[in-house]
């Protein structure tokens, strides 16, 4: 088990004191933000698996492209955590046909994979999940090809809709191509307001204002559509406002240049934080990370990050930077003196109250100059201070990853944590992965290469509050994204 540490040698406690005055309130939402429901959650958050006892669960995702490309399309994979076998009524949504479903069964502690672009055809498919017993989950991954086999990109289902959403991250160079995704799954047209956000100021066309978004169907705006769009920015953030109803909103990010590789396809952001965090980062030869931190408010905030790696003391690798109102920040963990190179994790902290959204985009490179670029937004803080102490995957790698789990303990003691592989006779625990020890307020990387974890449910259960990415194969090299988070904890 090859184990990489990323420690940070202070409280957590005393790092926010030190550099943003903060404390630590990652949490999960409220029991009544994960019912079966089409209605807004009093806080939307991050995908997390819903309450037990649930008659029925729903999970939206965003959308797979579906346009019948050669190797382009997606899938959704919905597992099935308890020991009772379950059905799924399984909703597709698109931008050219009108809705259809199809009832999935799913065994007890099995999952399934259901080909969304098999199903239905369209710009971008969205995908609604309704489980029976409310006691599983859903991922959703887009594919596309690459010079090295199949690309893939990951992303957890959302829980709940909302009624706004932010996309931090943006890049329309050249022929970058940049898409964001607008599903509407209820049974009433919504109304929204898309709005780009550059450093030559805040573009609202006419096109994307009081857009509508039939019932059951996905929208598509093309961020660079010219005459109305922000076609050659570096850096452009993205605000949808629903003037009327709640929706879900993906974005898909197409990039074949000196730069950035492959296609990401992940969830929006459903709210502001003052605090994001993110588990997984790298920093090295083969790889380019940069943070965006885009600023919706009408006043400028002062926003610090702060590098945890392995041999840093808290606060020696910190940078800060100003974000006008309506504007996007960008910081390259690259050019940041004193970070070595290597695996880090990171904390974006603003004293201006929940004012900001935070995406990292990671391009890894391989032979022949081949990028894979995956584009996520980190963990905000919750207002209730509840945390997750487990969290879960719908699937594990098809085959082994190295440093395929990173695990961040939020803690200021020691934590163990497990990994378990769900089957038809339960959760058994990996050899290898089991009571394994983390120091206090620091993060590890595992491998994920026992065959117990290939293709199978996992549950990461740790003895104090945590936090869980996951990496994938995507052609030769890798993509990351963010496990589903658990209950509330403590």
């Amino acid at each position: 088990m090859r184990r990489i540490r990323l420690t940070r040698r202070q409280p957590v406690l005393v790092l926010f004191v030190l550099v943003a005055g903060l404390l630590i309130r990652l949490s999960l939402s409220a029991p009544d933000g994960t019912a079966a429901s089409f209605n807004v959650a009093p806080e939307p958050w991050i995908p997390q698996i819903p309450r037990s006892g649930l008659l029925e669960s729903t999970w939206f995702c965003p959308g797979v492209p579906a346009t019948g490309e050669p190797d382009v399309g997606g899938a959704v994979i919905i597992a099935n955590l308890s020991g009772t076998a379950t059905q799924a009524l399984v909703t597709f949504l698109s931008d050219t046909d009108n809705a259809i479903e199809r009832v999935v069964d799913v065994e007890a502690g099995g999952r399934i994979q259901v080909d969304v672009d098999a199903e239905m055809s369209g710009t971008f498919v969205a995908v609604t999940v309704e489980m029976l017993g409310g006691g599983g989950l859903v991922e959703q991954r887009a594919f596309y090809p690459t010079p090295d086999g199949l690309g893939q990109s990951s992303t957890p289902c959302a829980t709940t809709l909302a009624p706004e959403w932010y996309l931090a991250e943006g890049y329309t160079v050249d022929q970058a191509d940049e898409q964001v995704i607008l599903a509407n799954p209820s049974a009433d047209q919504v109304v929204v307001d898309v709005a780009f956000h550059t450093a030559q100021g805040t573009q609202r066309p006419a096109a994307f204002t009081g857009l509508p978004i039939p019932a059951r169907s996905v929208r598509v705006v093309d961020v660079a559509t010219p005459g109305a769009g922000a076609r050659g920015e570096s850096s452009v953030g993205v605000s949808v406002t629903a003037a009327r109803g709640a929706l879900v909103v993906g974005r898909s990010l197409r990039v074949d240049d000196s730069a950035r590789g492959g296609q990401s396809v992940a969830l929006g952001s459903p709210s502001l934080s003052d605090q994001w965090w993110f588990a997984d980062g790298d920093k090295g030869a083969a790889v380019a990370e940069r943070y965006s931190v885009f600023n919706p408010t009408d006043e400028s905030i002062e926003v610090s990050a702060v590098f945890f790696a392995t041999g840093l003391d808290v606060g020696s690798v910190t940078t800060t930077v100003s974000v006008p109102a309506q504007q996007v920040a960008v910081i390259d963990a690259g050019s940041i003196a004193g970070l070595p190179e290597g695996p880090h994790s990171a904390v974006f902290s603003t004293l201006s109250g929940r004012s900001m959204v935070v995406d990292r985009a990671l391009t890894r490179v391989g032979d022949g100059g081949v990028r894979a670029t995956s584009v996520s937004a980190g963990v905000p803080v919750r207002a209730n201070g509840a945390l997750p102490t487990s969290w879960f995957l719908a699937a594990g790698p098809s085959v082994p990853v190295a440093g395929g789990l990173i695990v961040m303990n939020l803690d200021n003691v020691p934590v163990t944590f497990t990994v378990r592989a769900i089957g038809s006779a339960g959760a058994v625990d990996v050899a290898g992965l089991t009571e394994v020890s983390i120091a206090a307020a620091s993060t590890e990387v595992f491998d994920l290469v026992d065959p117990a974890v290939l293709g199978r449910p996992l549950e990461i259960v740790a003895s104090g509050r945590v936090l869980v990415e996951r990496r994938l194969p995507s052609g030769a090299l890798i993509s990351s994204s963010w496990a589903i988070a658990g209950p509330a904890c403590c």
